[in-house]
């Protein structure tokens, strides 16, 4: 339970990081905020592996990098669950989730996970 309380903390802190330092992302409250933050982390424990396995040659083929589009792919989808949050284009997509991986790798290694 523990465990899934600091996933859910970071998940919200980081994302308020991108809300604050991209200007085609908003996140028009709190509660959005939050349930963005739940909605991206079922996403990233369902939809995500599946993805990872599908296209797994094309990420071979990349060199990893197709993972960006997948991370983006997952983060376009929680935003388009969630009614108060909004993101412009793919390519901010694309920009935030990198930035989204930074920020919950800080974070974690902050708190020691």
């Amino acid at each position: 339970m523990k465990r899934i309380i600091l996933t859910l903390a970071v998940n919200t802190i980081s994302l308020w990081i991108i809300n604050y330092l991209f200007s085609g992302v908003e996140i028009s409250s709190g509660e959005a905020l939050m349930m963005l933050a739940i909605i991206l982390s079922l996403l990233n424990v369902t939809i995500k592996p599946v993805l990872t396995i599908f296209t797994f040659p094309v990420t071979l083929l990349t060199f990893g990098l197709f993972s960006l589009i997948i991370n983006g792919v997952v983060l376009q989808l929680a935003f388009s669950f969630v009614s108060g949050a909004a993101i412009d284009s793919f390519g901010t997509t694309v920009l935030a989730s990198i930035v989204l991986s930074i920020a919950n790798s800080f974070l974690n290694s902050l708190l020691g996970r």
